[in-house]
C-alpha cells in the first residue's frame, strides 16, 4: 500500500488492534465511544463489502452525510478500502431545507455520485422533514438519489480486498471548497496528497503515539477531515472529538476536556479563541491545567493579532505556554497546509500596504498589524509571491498573489478542466516550474522566509485608486459599538457613478439598539482608520452577513444580495 493513506492504519490494526485512535465525547465532555484501530478496520471492511454488494465500482463517488460521530470515520475508511471516492458534505438540516438543501443539491449535480451514505437516524429525520414539507409547497424537495445506511452493515465473512492505488495521482477523495468567493467546487485530493499531508503533519506538529488531541472541527471540512481524522488514522495521535455544536453552545467544554485528558494538541479558527475569552470566566480558567498543550494552532480564517493577545493573556493563568500558540495558512486546493509555525507580528504602514508594499509603521493610527503564518510545511514546497497580472515573481515585502507548488498540490477541480488549468497549472514569467503552481487567490508577502497573508484577491476593494483589504475594514468596525455581533461584519464594494463605493453590512445583537448611533460609529471609524468617507452602512439582524458552512464570510454573496436587495433592510 505504498501510495495509500491507510497503510499505517492497516499495520496498526495488525500489530496493535486495541490501540485507541478516537474517543468521541458527548456535549457535556464525557467519553461516549472509544474506537480502536482493530475496530475501525473490522467495521470499515464491512462497509467496503456492502459498497461492492450495492454495485459501487472503484472510482465511483459516494456522498457522505453524517452527524458528528464514529459512523462517519467508519464510512470514510470503508470507501477508501473499496476504492470508492468519498465526498464528505455538510448535512442539510431536514427542517431548514430552503437554506441548507441548495448547496447539497449542487454538489450532487457536480459530482454525480452512485449513492448517498448515511445512518438510519439521519435518514429518519430526513423522511420526517419531507413529510412536513407536504404542507408547504414552497419548500424544496430532496434530489432523487439512492440513500444507503452504513450503521447496520453485516460483518465481512471472508478476507476483504483492500484496493491499493497503483499511482500516487489516483483520486482518493473529493473535498468541496467552502465557497467563500463563489460556488463550491470539488477539489480532487489524491492518495499521494494525503500521504504527503499526513507525513508533514507528524513532523511539523510533533505528533506520534503519545500525542493527545482535542478537536471540535467539522468532519466534512478539510481542517477536520484531513488534519484531524485522516492524520489520526495514520497513527499520529489519540484524538478526542467533540461536535462543533457542543463547543458553540458551551466553549468551556473544550478546555474542560483538554485539562482532563492532558491534551498536547488542538486547533481552531480565529473566532473560537475570541469566543473562548468572552464565554469563559476567570474562575474557570484558574481551574484548568493547559500546561501540557504544545500546539494551539489558529488557522482556516484570517488571524487577528488582538485575538491572539487577548487569548494568551486570558489563559495564561491556566498554564498556557505562549510559544504553544501559532498561526498556520492553508487551503483545500493544497490538501490543507501551506505554512505553519507563525508566532511573530509586523506593524505596518497602512498606506504602504494599500500601495502593495510592506513598510514599517511610524505612527499607531495609520498602522495595521499582521500575524505571521509561518514557513512552508513540506520540504519540496515552492512558495512564491507573484504579480497576478504579469505573473512576475515579486521580491520580499511586496504584496502579490500567493502561489505554491508541492507534493500536496491537489490534482484539480472535478469536471472543470479549464478552471483546473488556470488555477493549478499557473506559470510564473520565465517558466520556472514545469509542474505549474497553484494560484491560491490569496494576497500576501514574504518577510524573511515567513508568509504574511493580507486578504483575498477577489475580495480586494479598490476605491479611488487605493487597494483596501476588507478584513482591515471589518476589524476596525467590529469593535466600534457594543451592539455589533461578533463575526457579524462584511465589507465590499459596489459600482457607482463615481467608481466603486464601499458598503459595510453590520449585524446587531438587539433590534432595539440605536441604529443611527451604530451607523455613525461605523462611519466615523472607517473615516478615521481608512480615510474613507461616504460608505453605505446597512444594519440588520443575524443572517444579514452571508457565510459558508464553516463560518467564513461570503463577501461575493453579500454583494449579490445587497445589489438584489435580498434580505437587506431598506
Amino acid at each position: 500500500m505504498r501510495y495509500s493513506a491507510l497503510g499505517p492504519l492497516r499495520a496498526l490494526a495488525q500489530d496493535s488492534p486495541d490501540r485507541v485512535l478516537f474517543t468521541f465525547v458527548d456535549d457535556d465532555g464525557a467519553d461516549r465511544v472509544a474506537l480502536a484501530a482493530g475496530a475501525v478496520v473490522t467495521r470499515a471492511e464491512a462497509v467496503a463489502e456492502s459498497l461492492r454488494r450495492w454495485g459501487f465500482l472503484a472510482g465511483d463517488r459516494a456522498v457522505l452525510v453524517y452527524p458528528p460521530g464514529p459512523e462517519f470515520v467508519i464510512a470514510l475508511v470503508g470507501c477508501l478500502i473499496a476504492g470508492v471516492v468519498p465526498v464528505p458534505v455538510y448535512p442539510p438540516d431536514p427542517f431548514r431545507l430552503r437554506q441548507t438543501l441548495p448547496a447539497f443539491a449542487g454538489i450532487l449535480d457536480d459530482c454525480r455520485p452512485r449513492a448517498v451514505l448515511t445512518v438510519k437516524a439521519y435518514d429518519r429525520a430526513r423522511s420526517l422533514g419531507a413529510v412536513a414539507g407536504v404542507f408547504d409547497r414552497s419548500k424544496p424537495s430532496w434530489p432523487r438519489i439512492t440513500w444507503r445506511h452504513t450503521d447496520n452493515c453485516r460483518p465481512a465473512t471472508a478476507p476483504v480486498e483492500w484496493r491499493s492505488p497503483v499511482d500516487p495521482e489516483e483520486p482518493a477523495l473529493l473535498q468541496y471548497t467552502s465557497g467563500s468567493t463563489g460556488s463550491p467546487r470539488g477539489v480532487v485530493i489524491t492518495h499521494g496528497n494525503l500521504v504527503g499531508e499526513i507525513t508533514a503533519n507528524a513532523v511539523d506538529l510533533g505528533l506520534g503515539d503519545q500525542a493527545r488531541g482535542v478537536f471540535w472541527l467539522p468532519q466534512y471540512h478539510d481542517f477536520g477531515l484531513i488534519s484531524v481524522i485522516l492524520s489520526t488514522l495514520g497513527g499520529n495521535a489519540h484524538s478526542y472529538l467533540l461536535s462543533p455544536l457542543a463547543f458553540l453552545r458551551r466553549p468551556a467544554v473544550w478546555f474542560d476536556l483538554m485539562s482532563r485528558v492532558r491534551a498536547t494538541h488542538t486547533a481552531a479558527p480565529n473566532f473560537a479563541f475570541d469566543l473562548a475569552v468572552r464565554k469563559t470566566t476567570v474562575e474557570q480558567r484558574a481551574g484548568w491545567d493547559l500546561s501540557p498543550v504544545r500546539v494551539f494552532m489558529s488557522a482556516a480564517e484570517p488571524i487577528r493579532p488582538e485575538t491572539v493577545q487577548s487569548f494568551l493573556d486570558a489563559f495564561e493563568p491556566a498554564g498556557l505556554h505562549r510559544d504553544a500558540f501559532y498561526a498556520a495558512y492553508g487551503l483545500a486546493e493544497h490538501t490543507v497546509s501551506v505554512t505553519m509555525g507563525g508566532r511573530g507580528t509586523l506593524r505596518l504602514d497602512r498606506a504602504g500596504l494599500e500601495a502593495g508594499r510592506a513598510v514599517p509603521a511610524t505612527s499607531g493610527r495609520t498602522s495595521v498589524t499582521l500575524v505571521g503564518c509561518g514557513r512552508p510545511t513540506k520540504c519540496d514546497a515552492r512558495l512564491r509571491i507573484v504579480d497576478p497580472d504579469t505573473h512576475e515573481v515579486l521580491p520580499p515585502c511586496r504584496v502579490g498573489e500567493i502561489w505554491v507548488s508541492s507534493a500536496t498540490k491537489a490534482l484539480g477541480y472535478y469536471g472543470r478542466p479549464e478552471q483546473t488549468e488556470q488555477t493549478f497549472q499557473a506559470r510564473v514569467a520565465g517558466g520556472e516550474d514545469p509542474t505549474g503552481y497553484l494560484r491560491t487567490g490569496d494576497l500576501g508577502f514574504l518577510h524573511g522566509d515567513e508568509l504574511f497573508v493580507t486578504g483575498r484577491l477577489k475580495d480586494l476593494i479598490i476605491v479611488r485608486g487605493r487597494n483596501l483589504h476588507p478584513e482591515d475594514i471589518e476589524a476596525s468596525v467590529r469593535d466600534c459599538h457594543p451592539a455589533i455581533r461578533p463575526g457579524g461584519v462584511a465589507a465590499f464594494s459596489v459600482p457607482s457613478q463615481d467608481g466603486e463605493r464601499l458598503v459595510v453590512l453590520v449585524e446587531i445583537r438587539d433590534r432595539q439598539a440605536d441604529e443611527r448611533a451604530i451607523v455613525d460609529a461605523v462611519t466615523n471609524v472607517v473615516h478615521a482608520d481608512h480615510q474613507l468617507a461616504g460608505a453605505e452602512v446597512v444594519v440588520g439582524p443575524q443572517g444579514l452577513v452571508r457565510k459558508t458552512t464553516s463560518g467564513k464570510i461570503r463577501r461575493s454573496a453579500c454583494r449579490e444580495a445587497f445589489l438584489a436587495r435580498e434580505g437587506v433592510p431598506a
